[in-house]
Protein backbone atom coordinates (compact mmCIF):
# COMPACT_ATOMS: atom_id res chain seq x y z
CA UNK A 1 0.00 0.00 0.00
CA UNK A 2 1.27 3.73 -0.86
CA UNK A 3 0.55 6.68 1.49
CA UNK A 4 1.26 10.08 0.61
CA UNK A 5 3.18 11.54 4.21
CA UNK A 6 4.33 14.90 2.97
CA UNK A 7 2.53 17.44 0.05
CA UNK A 8 3.70 16.81 -3.31
CA UNK A 9 6.74 19.02 -4.56
CA UNK A 10 7.55 17.95 -8.42
CA UNK A 11 11.09 16.52 -8.31
CA UNK A 12 12.44 18.92 -11.24
CA UNK A 13 13.75 15.82 -12.91
CA UNK A 14 10.23 14.80 -13.93
CA UNK A 15 9.76 17.81 -16.26
CA UNK A 16 12.82 16.28 -18.62
CA UNK A 17 11.50 13.09 -18.16
CA UNK A 18 8.18 13.68 -19.34
CA UNK A 19 9.57 15.96 -21.64
CA UNK A 20 10.55 12.87 -23.40
CA UNK A 21 8.05 11.72 -24.54
CA UNK A 22 5.78 14.94 -25.48
CA UNK A 23 8.50 15.04 -27.75
CA UNK A 24 7.57 12.86 -30.33
CA UNK A 25 4.29 14.66 -30.57
CA UNK A 26 5.02 17.66 -31.48
CA UNK A 27 6.30 18.62 -35.00
CA UNK A 28 8.14 21.76 -36.21
CA UNK A 29 8.52 25.24 -34.65
CA UNK A 30 6.57 23.59 -31.46
CA UNK A 31 9.23 20.42 -30.81
CA UNK A 32 11.72 23.25 -31.12
CA UNK A 33 10.23 25.44 -28.37
CA UNK A 34 10.01 22.45 -26.46
CA UNK A 35 13.70 21.20 -26.54
CA UNK A 36 14.66 24.99 -25.44
CA UNK A 37 12.03 25.71 -22.85
CA UNK A 38 11.89 21.99 -20.81
CA UNK A 39 15.26 22.65 -19.93
CA UNK A 40 15.02 26.58 -18.88
CA UNK A 41 11.56 24.90 -16.53
CA UNK A 42 13.52 22.30 -15.16
CA UNK A 43 16.52 24.46 -14.23
CA UNK A 44 13.75 27.15 -12.67
CA UNK A 45 12.64 23.73 -10.54
CA UNK A 46 16.01 23.50 -9.64
CA UNK A 47 16.54 26.63 -8.10
CA UNK A 48 13.07 27.27 -6.49
CA UNK A 49 12.75 24.00 -4.28
CA UNK A 50 14.12 25.54 -0.87
CA UNK A 51 17.08 23.70 0.39
CA UNK A 52 16.37 21.18 2.66
CA UNK A 53 12.86 20.30 1.51
CA UNK A 54 11.99 16.65 0.66
CA UNK A 55 9.17 14.84 -0.59
CA UNK A 56 8.40 11.18 0.23
CA UNK A 57 5.97 8.90 0.81
CA UNK A 58 5.42 5.16 2.08
CA UNK A 59 5.38 1.71 -0.25
CA UNK A 60 5.05 -0.91 2.34
CA UNK A 61 7.42 -0.94 5.00
CA UNK A 62 9.70 2.00 3.67
CA UNK A 63 10.01 5.30 2.82
CA UNK A 64 10.67 6.77 -0.60
CA UNK A 65 12.41 10.17 -1.03
CA UNK A 66 11.85 10.90 -4.41
CA UNK A 67 12.84 14.58 -3.23
CA UNK A 68 15.36 15.91 -1.21
CA UNK A 69 16.57 18.97 -1.82
CA UNK A 70 20.47 20.06 -1.36
CA UNK A 71 23.57 22.69 -2.13
CA UNK A 72 25.26 19.73 -4.01
CA UNK A 73 22.44 18.05 -5.71
CA UNK A 74 21.24 21.44 -6.62
CA UNK A 75 24.70 22.17 -8.14
CA UNK A 76 25.00 18.95 -10.19
CA UNK A 77 21.05 19.62 -11.36
CA UNK A 78 22.30 22.81 -12.33
CA UNK A 79 24.51 21.13 -14.83
CA UNK A 80 22.63 18.20 -16.03
CA UNK A 81 19.82 20.88 -16.88
CA UNK A 82 21.67 23.52 -18.85
CA UNK A 83 24.10 20.64 -20.67
CA UNK A 84 20.21 19.97 -21.75
CA UNK A 85 19.69 23.23 -23.16
CA UNK A 86 23.30 23.35 -24.54
CA UNK A 87 23.09 19.79 -26.56
CA UNK A 88 19.41 20.59 -27.42
CA UNK A 89 20.21 23.85 -28.89
CA UNK A 90 23.15 22.46 -30.47
CA UNK A 91 20.85 19.51 -32.15
CA UNK A 92 18.05 20.99 -32.96
CA UNK A 93 18.41 20.73 -36.66
CA UNK A 94 20.87 17.78 -36.73
CA UNK A 95 19.41 15.17 -34.04
CA UNK A 96 16.59 13.09 -34.53
CA UNK A 97 13.33 12.87 -32.82
CA UNK A 98 14.57 9.82 -30.93
CA UNK A 99 17.74 10.98 -30.05
CA UNK A 100 16.41 13.95 -28.46
CA UNK A 101 13.82 12.13 -26.54
CA UNK A 102 16.38 9.92 -25.74
CA UNK A 103 18.86 12.56 -24.77
CA UNK A 104 15.92 14.60 -22.50
CA UNK A 105 15.12 10.80 -20.70
CA UNK A 106 18.71 10.57 -19.74
CA UNK A 107 19.28 14.47 -18.53
CA UNK A 108 16.00 13.99 -16.57
CA UNK A 109 17.19 10.85 -14.95
CA UNK A 110 20.33 12.20 -13.74
CA UNK A 111 19.25 14.97 -12.38
CA UNK A 112 16.03 12.37 -10.21
CA UNK A 113 19.64 10.80 -9.02
CA UNK A 114 20.95 14.16 -7.70
CA UNK A 115 17.40 14.77 -5.56
CA UNK A 116 17.32 11.05 -4.75
CA UNK A 117 16.77 10.68 -0.79
CA UNK A 118 16.37 6.63 -0.88
CA UNK A 119 18.30 4.02 -2.49
CA UNK A 120 15.42 2.73 -3.81
CA UNK A 121 14.51 5.78 -5.58
CA UNK A 122 18.53 6.21 -6.98
CA UNK A 123 19.09 2.91 -8.08
CA UNK A 124 15.52 3.50 -10.48
CA UNK A 125 16.87 6.70 -11.84
CA UNK A 126 20.37 5.18 -12.33
CA UNK A 127 19.11 2.31 -14.17
CA UNK A 128 16.71 4.78 -16.11
CA UNK A 129 19.83 6.97 -16.82
CA UNK A 130 21.34 3.74 -18.45
CA UNK A 131 18.84 2.95 -20.58
CA UNK A 132 18.39 6.89 -21.77
CA UNK A 133 21.97 6.89 -22.68
CA UNK A 134 21.71 3.55 -24.84
CA UNK A 135 19.26 5.24 -26.63
CA UNK A 136 20.89 8.01 -27.64
CA UNK A 137 23.32 5.70 -28.95
CA UNK A 138 20.96 3.54 -30.99
CA UNK A 139 19.36 6.55 -31.94
CA UNK A 140 22.60 7.45 -33.51
CA UNK A 141 23.06 4.29 -35.30
CA UNK A 142 19.84 4.14 -36.98
CA UNK A 143 19.23 6.28 -40.02
CA UNK A 144 19.85 10.11 -39.66
CA UNK A 145 17.93 13.30 -40.60
CA UNK A 146 18.03 13.81 -44.76
CA UNK A 147 18.08 9.83 -45.36
CA UNK A 148 21.65 9.86 -44.47
CA UNK A 149 22.70 6.36 -42.95
CA UNK A 150 23.46 5.80 -39.54
CA UNK A 151 27.35 4.32 -38.34
CA UNK A 152 26.60 0.27 -38.44
CA UNK A 153 29.36 0.12 -35.62
CA UNK A 154 27.04 2.02 -32.87
CA UNK A 155 24.80 -0.47 -32.53
CA UNK A 156 27.07 -3.32 -31.54
CA UNK A 157 28.72 -0.28 -29.45
CA UNK A 158 25.70 0.35 -27.50
CA UNK A 159 25.19 -3.04 -26.93
CA UNK A 160 28.09 -3.61 -25.33
CA UNK A 161 27.72 -0.30 -23.38
CA UNK A 162 24.46 -1.53 -21.83
CA UNK A 163 25.49 -4.95 -20.86
CA UNK A 164 28.55 -2.97 -18.83
CA UNK A 165 25.41 -0.45 -17.14
CA UNK A 166 23.04 -3.80 -16.88
CA UNK A 167 25.99 -5.35 -14.80
CA UNK A 168 27.15 -2.03 -12.97
CA UNK A 169 23.32 -2.12 -11.79
CA UNK A 170 23.35 -5.75 -11.18
CA UNK A 171 26.39 -4.90 -8.24
CA UNK A 172 24.70 -2.12 -7.13
CA UNK A 173 21.44 -3.68 -6.60
CA UNK A 174 22.99 -6.52 -4.72
CA UNK A 175 25.06 -3.98 -2.85
CA UNK A 176 21.92 -2.20 -1.90
CA UNK A 177 19.85 -5.20 -0.70
CA UNK A 178 22.38 -6.45 1.20
CA UNK A 179 23.01 -3.11 3.07
CA UNK A 180 19.32 -2.71 3.31
CA UNK A 181 19.16 -6.45 5.21
CA UNK A 182 21.87 -5.55 7.37
CA UNK A 183 20.55 -1.79 8.63
CA UNK A 184 16.68 -2.07 7.93
CA UNK A 185 17.55 1.72 6.30
CA UNK A 186 16.82 2.52 2.35
CA UNK A 187 18.11 6.32 3.09
CA UNK A 188 20.81 7.68 0.95
CA UNK A 189 23.65 9.32 3.14
CA UNK A 190 27.23 9.25 3.06
CA UNK A 191 28.93 5.91 3.60
CA UNK A 192 32.32 4.36 4.51
CA UNK A 193 33.32 1.00 2.71
CA UNK A 194 34.13 -0.51 5.73
CA UNK A 195 31.85 -3.98 4.35
CA UNK A 196 30.81 -5.84 1.48
CA UNK A 197 27.22 -3.98 0.90
CA UNK A 198 29.20 -0.37 0.97
CA UNK A 199 31.77 -2.41 -1.14
CA UNK A 200 29.29 -3.58 -3.49
CA UNK A 201 27.72 -0.24 -3.62
CA UNK A 202 30.96 1.52 -4.42
CA UNK A 203 31.72 -0.93 -7.09
CA UNK A 204 28.58 -0.44 -8.73
CA UNK A 205 29.17 3.24 -9.12
CA UNK A 206 32.06 2.93 -10.20
CA UNK A 207 31.81 0.87 -13.15
CA UNK A 208 28.03 2.72 -14.35
CA UNK A 209 30.36 6.47 -13.97
CA UNK A 210 33.49 4.90 -16.15
CA UNK A 211 35.50 5.72 -13.19
CA UNK A 212 39.50 4.34 -13.24
CA UNK A 213 40.55 1.58 -12.67
CA UNK A 214 36.76 0.85 -14.42
CA UNK A 215 36.94 3.18 -17.51
CA UNK A 216 37.93 0.71 -20.12
CA UNK A 217 34.95 1.05 -21.68
CA UNK A 218 34.34 4.42 -21.74
CA UNK A 219 36.68 4.51 -25.14
CA UNK A 220 34.59 1.28 -26.75
CA UNK A 221 31.38 3.52 -26.85
CA UNK A 222 31.75 7.31 -25.85
CA UNK A 223 33.41 7.85 -29.06
CA UNK A 224 30.29 6.28 -31.17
Amino acid sequence: MTELLSGFMLPPGLILILGAFLLPQLEGKARYAAVLILPVLTLAMVWIVPDGSNAFFRFMDYELEPLRSTAEGRLFATIFAIAAFGGGLYALNKATVLELSAAFFYAGSAIGVTFSGDLITLFIYWEMMALGSTLVLWANGGEQPGGRKGNPRVYAASMRYLLIHLFGGVVLMAGIVAHVADTGSISFTAMQPDNIARWLIMIGFLINAGAPPLSAWIADAYPE
